[in-house]
């Protein structure tokens, strides 16, 4: 299990705000893309969402870009939230225009006393409850502040490629050293979401999971590079020598040609739980 401490500084996410979707080779959106046409009850104009710890608020756009809004009538009630001013500033200036119906606001997932019980239609997390000191907190907001009915649909990884490919680049200039640890690597583990989503209050009968993938190629590999080589990979490279750190950038490449020759790019896997409340 990794440590509550290998999370990355809130200063890194402050950065990544600014160039969220190419730096993660939009992985993260293309995942719950994927997945989209599963939530049951589809997402509709009535429907009230929480896009929760959602940073950029890239669960919003691939909402608002499945439903394709010709008016205001056509927006659901969206609530990006996030415990990091960067991420929420740029939800804030991406969807400024839908404002009066998708808002978005700091908040800490883990304590949402502010929203009321039974608010949500729908409670999406995608991609950050490995993150949470106390997931199982977070994981109870989310059950309820959801209304009767109400669906939450989480994803987390179960392969992270990013950690996957630095770990081999790693390998590649100090095999000898402890790989970087991954921000809540228990959770790749199966059942382990499931078991703490029932925990939460949901029904074991109402919760369904299965795995989901995407290989990120071609445009998306030199945004992924640049994340790679830039605040994430100082974990990885911690005290080491200026001689070690100017081979960096080669392995990283190479690392990223491994991936390429066995996956055709860059693979992702998550695990996605759909829980009805």
């Amino acid at each position: 299990m990794a440590a509550a401490n290998a999370n990355p500084p809130a200063q890194y996410f402050t950065s990544l705000a600014r160039n969220y979707g190419r730096q993660t080779g939009n992985s993260t959106r293309a995942l719950f893309s994927s997945i989209y046409g599963r939530i049951k009850p589809t997402i509709t104009s009535s429907s009230v969402v929480h896009d929760n710890a959602g940073g950029v608020g890239t669960a919003t756009s691939v909402i608002l870009d499945n439903l394709a809004p010709t008016s205001r009538d056509d927006i659901p009630e969206i609530l990006i939230t996030d415990n990091n001013p960067g991420m929420i500033a740029a939800a804030k200036e991406a969807f400024r225009e839908m404002n009066a119906k998708t808002t978005a606001i700091e908040a800490d997932s883990q304590d949402l006393s502010t929203i009321p019980n039974g608010k949500f239609t729908h409670s999406i997390l995608n991609f950050s409850v490995f993150l949470f000191p106390d997931a199982l907190g977070a994981l109870r907001e989310i059950h309820r502040t959801l209304q009767p009915d109400g669906v939450a649909v989480l994803l987390t990884w179960k392969r992270f490629g990013f950690g996957a490919t630095i770990h081999a680049a790693q390998r590649l200039v100090r095999p000898d050293l402890p790989q970087m640890p991954i921000p809540g690597s228990h959770f790749m583990n199966e059942g382990v979401l499931v078991e703490l989503v029932i925990k939460a209050g949901f029904s074991a009968v109402k919760v369904q999971v299965e795995r989901d993938e995407t290989v990120r190629k071609a445009g998306d590999l030199e945004g992924m590079k640049e994340f790679m080589l830039a605040d994430f990979s100082k974990m990885a490279t911690r005290g080491w020598t200026d001689e070690d750190m100017g081979r960096w950038p080669a392995a990283v490449d190479e690392a990223i040609q491994r991936e390429v020759e066995e996956y055709g790019g860059i693979r992702f896997e998550a695990w996605t739980v759909i829980a009805h409340k």
